[in-house]
């Protein structure tokens, strides 16, 4: 193994740019370069959720393992070859905290068994929570000279973590890509805000729009963005751009690893969705200036004369 594929690396780009593709192939070329077949396996991550942290009696953990392979809700999604173990952030609905801390104690017992080290990987990094932020810098201090951790992520890593990883950037495809976060449902709200004014029962169907969306049990970090890619599917004129561009630019908590109180998602969704049926909705028709009839006409001459004759008298 040589110290380029030693490094941590990030690779970094819009969805559908292929950056699990190039991770993949990045560990095709480690597994050749040690003379073996890389085989990639799929299986269920089954390791406990609840408990706090894991203790040393193994039949503590046998009991554990045993409970959480019953609980359905408890299994993740992995893959896995002789080379490495690799999870996708966005699977793990929005416990990746508790994910994460047993993943990296799994990893820390008995894991480096290959005579080399071996490497661990986390897809969609800009998902990760702050707390998972900093068990992964803490990881990293103490894990770097035997295992190596690539990641995947659409956004820049934050600072406890950056300065550890290359990162590789992968350009957007010139054809738009199936995965592309702008769906159907987000564009046809679109195409209605953009044509009638907003009226106060808007309000109540936006409401709505946020009890399907927390029913969904989507991340806001993520649904922000799935609704921002969104306005490049709608026409929208130079005002309607710039005012949607300043609401997406004034919303918190949008980079990656950025924990938001759950109590405060239902409030950061109704408020960006209201700014955006605000900022799309159309302009307003010009008023048609008064048309005045003969009558109107020689009323306000009369009534001019009659200021004038006052003002004068007073004079």
């Amino acid at each position: 193994m040589n110290a380029a594929q030693q490094t941590p690396r990030c690779w970094r780009g819009p969805p559908g740019a292929g950056k699990r593709r190039a991770l993949q192939a990045a560990l095709g070329v480690w597994s050749s370069s040690l003379g073996q077949h890389y085989v990639l396996k799929r299986q269920l991550w089954d390791a406990p959720l609840q408990g706090g942290e894991e203790t040393g009696d193994a039949d503590a953990d046998a009991a554990a393992d045993a409970a959480a392979a019953a609980d359905a809700k408890s299994l993740l999604p992995m893959e896995c070859s002789p080379l490495h173990w690799g999870f996708d952030i966005a699977r793990m609905s929005l416990q990746d905290k508790q994910y994460i801390r047993t993943i990296l104690a799994r990893w820390g017992r008995g894991s480096h068994v290959a005579g080399h080290s071996r490497c661990l990987v986390f897809y969609n990094a800009h998902l990760l929570s702050s707390e998972s932020i900093l068990f992964l810098q803490a990881f990293l201090e103490e894990n770097h000279r035997d295992t190596v951790l690539w990641l995947t992520s659409e956004h820049p890593l934050p600072p406890r973590l950056s300065d550890w990883f290359l990162e590789i950037r992968m350009a957007a495809r010139a054809t738009p890509s199936a995965a592309s976060p702008a769906n159907s449902e987000i564009t046809e709200i679109y195409r209605a805000w953009i044509s009638t004014p907003a009226t106060l029962s808007d309000v109540k169907r936006i409401r709505a729009v946020v009890y399907a969306l927390l029913h969904r049990n989507l991340r806001w970090t993520d649904g922000f963005h799935q609704w921002m890619f969104a306005l490049d599917t709608v026409p929208l004129t130079p005002a309607q751009r710039a005012a949607a561009a300043a609401v997406c630019v004034a919303q918190p908590f949008t980079g990656p690893g950025q924990t938001v109180p759950s109590y405060r998602i239902p409030v950061l969704w109704e408020q960006y969705l209201l700014s955006l049926r605000e900022a799309l909705a159309p302009a307003p028709a010009p008023s048609p200036a008064p048309v005045l009839t003969s009558k109107k006409v020689n009323a306000a001459a009369s009534n001019a004369a009659t200021v004038a004759t006052a003002c004068k008298s007073s004079s």
